[in-house]
């Protein structure tokens, strides 16, 4: 105890140093300033989660952002996905889309608006997706009702309460988005037993950014992705799945055969997304939703890739967290 109260004094000073020195309380506490927007600039991505529900800490699950101007929008909302979203400097949104309804693409949805709320933001935000979006919502809203609570109670209007009720509407495939020159479609893909599974192709300023969501290579998901300027899609490489595969099997783990076998089912396979993308006349090709969740390493990425080029002519980007991505 008397050591803590003589190294008091020595953190206060170290404390004004910093202080002294230009820093602010803000950047003491690790925060990163709000990303300034250019309201004429055209589309943009951030791969704000590229991994899956396997844990990998370099990875957050499911979530791009959409940045057309001087407006934000989010495409799944996956676990973690707070972190590189305040790393890239984005305190708003203006809408947030949902794929489909496995929870890692919307469970951080729910520390998204806590931390919006906490930092004052006033208006709700938008929610849509297909069928379900209500259902998860209310789930959502039930679990921070206790906490919602005690914030209030502590805080009182200081907390933004506004912010924890987002407006929710469910659509079906079609242009579900057009406001200022902004045009966002929802397609149906391929992701069985999954249904309803979506993704959406944003248009604005004469480019198109299409999100893939979760599925298999499928003339739905062609159609959808079709002269694309920039595809975000998710990805399994099944020559790293067929190896692990038979390891399994050689360990007669047949509940591990069947569980990599049904996974593999429902994802875009590297080689046929190459010649899907190729097909239809997609510009550039950004992967994210990496399946398995690879380290963010040049080698690895390599590898996870591996003969893709030999079917897609274009860029292929292996997304990693906070990768920025123009059309």
């Amino acid at each position: 105890m008397n050591k803590l109260k003589s190294a008091i004094p020595t953190l206060f000073a170290a404390v004004l140093l910093l202080l002294s020195n230009g820093l602010n309380a803000q950047v003491l506490a690790g925060a990163i300033p709000p990303r300034t927007l250019d309201p004429n600039a055209g589309l943009s991505a951030i791969l704000l989660g590229t991994g899956v529900p396997i844990p990998n800490p370099a990875r957050a699950t499911a979530c791009t952002a959409i940045i057309a101007g001087a407006r934000v929008f989010l495409v799944d909302t996956g676990r973690n996905c707070i972190v590189p979203l305040n790393q890239a400097g984005i305190r708003d949104l203006t809408g947030i889309f949902f794929t489909h309804y496995h929870s890692d693409h919307f469970i951080g949805i729910g520390e998204i608006l806590l931390n919006f709320a906490i930092a004052g933001n006033a208006a709700a935000i938008p929610v849509r997706g297909p069928t379900g979006a209500k259902e998860v919502m209310a789930g959502i809203a039930a679990t921070y009702k206790l906490d919602l609570d005690y914030r209030l109670a502590h805080h009182g209007d200081k907390f933004s309460a506004a912010v924890m009720e987002p407006i929710v509407t469910e659509h079906t495939p079609g242009v579900i988005f057009e406001e200022q020159g902004l045009k966002v479609t929802m397609f149906n893909v391929c992701h069985q037993p999954i249904e309803p599974a979506v993704g959406y192709r944003f248009e604005y300023q004469g480019q198109s950014i299409v999100v893939s969501g979760d599925t298999k290579v499928c003339a739905e998901f062609a159609e959808g992705a079709r002269d694309a300027d920039l595809l975000i899609s998710e990805v399994e490489n099944a020559q790293i799945f067929n190896a692990a595969i038979t390891l399994a099997r050689n360990s007669n783990n047949l509940r591990q055969v069947a569980m990599i076998e049904e996974g593999m089912d429902y994802h875009a396979e590297s080689l046929a997304l190459a010649r899907l993308a190729q097909e239809v006349g997609v510009k550039k090709l950004a992967l994210t939703h990496l399946f398995p969740s690879i380290p963010p390493t040049d080698q690895a990425e390599a590898q996870f890739i591996q003969g893709m080029s030999d079917f897609y002519k274009g860029p292929i980007l292996v997304g990693r967290d906070g990768m920025e991505v123009a059309p």
